[in-house]
């Protein structure tokens, strides 16, 4: 495989670049080691990885399924000034016509066609779901710079609100490549068309921990912090960064702090952990379950707060 090219093509900064090469039996250490290592860039929104994780796989195991050939090539880079990450992965199989040519049903399309057949829906050689590109095309719709898929003669690009198939140089094989925003809040199941839980696959694998179950509610307080006086919806890391800057004094004269969420209607995850976790920056987890009770929490913000907790926790450790 022409790596060289691949790397001059789409990464020409040549600087803080990830390749990993992976097969059948590497494959799944490869997938882990690629999120572990986004996941400790608390710059990528969760709700990004949670979608990505799912689509990642998915497109890592389409080499081994069809390409025909053992081998695959994933390349990233992730740019925390530029908030973009993007990742590349690349074979030198059959190529997307010949596999779906596979199916009775596509043996007569065109290279063309075939390109732009494979991101839609239940499309497939027979071998698989075809839905890992479909969920990838629409997560590209929602955090996408730029999405390219790119095999023998033809290309797709979609950028912005605009999708073309082009008759553009030659790959042997087949090129996946994505161009990410990472300050983007989505929602992760709804990439998936809600056909499987990506947002609890991706806690489980890669942010859940045994220290971390639940957040503590319980036991009195020296000083309360009432959310609801600044606000009812909180979404945005410049306001988790000013709040978190109001509750650091709290902590200096008060031996236990009552944080009351009641009232409060959103917490986003990137709130969540620029307001919350990064307290444990200045104490760890075993101090901070000492000195913090939460009140008022509804569901899905006690969940935002509890995974941000727990990746901050992880990373920490």
């Amino acid at each position: 495989m022409n790596v060289a090219f691949l790397l001059k093509q789409y990464f020409p900064e040549k600087e803080n670049i990830s390749i990993d090469v992976f097969d059948s039996h590497s494959l799944n250490d490869v997938y882990q080691q690629v999120l572990q290592t986004l996941t400790s860039h608390f710059e990528i929104e969760v709700s990004i990885l949670q979608a990505l994780s799912y689509c990642f796989y998915e497109i890592l195991d389409n080499v081994h399924i069809h390409s025909g050939k053992p081998l695959g090539t994933a390349i990233t880079h992730f740019d925390a000034g530029k908030e973009t990450l993007r990742i590349l992965v690349a074979d030198d199989g059959m190529g997307i016509r010949q596999s779906l040519a596979e199916n009775e049903k596509f043996r007569d399309v065109t290279e063309a066609d075939a390109i732009r057949m494979c991101i839609e829906d239940s499309v497939t050689d027979g071998k698989g779901m075809g839905f890992g590109l479909y969920a990838t095309s629409r997560l590209m719709k929602d955090v996408g710079l730029q999405f390219i898929l790119h095999s023998g003669n033809h290309k797709l690009i979609h950028e912005g609100d605009s999708t073309e198939v082009i008759e553009n140089g030659y790959w042997q094989g087949t090129i996946v490549y994505m161009e990410i925003t990472t300050s983007k809040e989505i929602d992760p199941n709804e990439v998936v068309d809600h056909r499987t839980d990506a947002e609890e696959q991706f806690n489980e694998s890669f942010v859940e921990t045994d220290e971390l179950e639940t957040l503590w509610t319980n036991g009195s307080s020296t000083s309360e912090f009432r959310f609801s006086d600044i606000a009812t919806n909180f979404g945005t890391r410049e306001m988790g960064a000013k709040i978190r800057e109001q509750l650091r004094p709290l902590f200096t004269e008060n031996s236990r702090v009552a944080l009351d969420f009641t009232g409060v209607n959103v917490v986003s995850n990137s709130f969540a952990d620029e307001c919350i976790a990064k307290l444990l920056l200045d104490m760890p987890l075993e101090e901070l379950k000492q000195r913090v009770t939460f009140r008022g929490l509804n569901p899905m913000a006690e969940r935002s707060i509890l995974v941000a907790l727990q990746r901050r926790n992880k990373v920490l450790k």
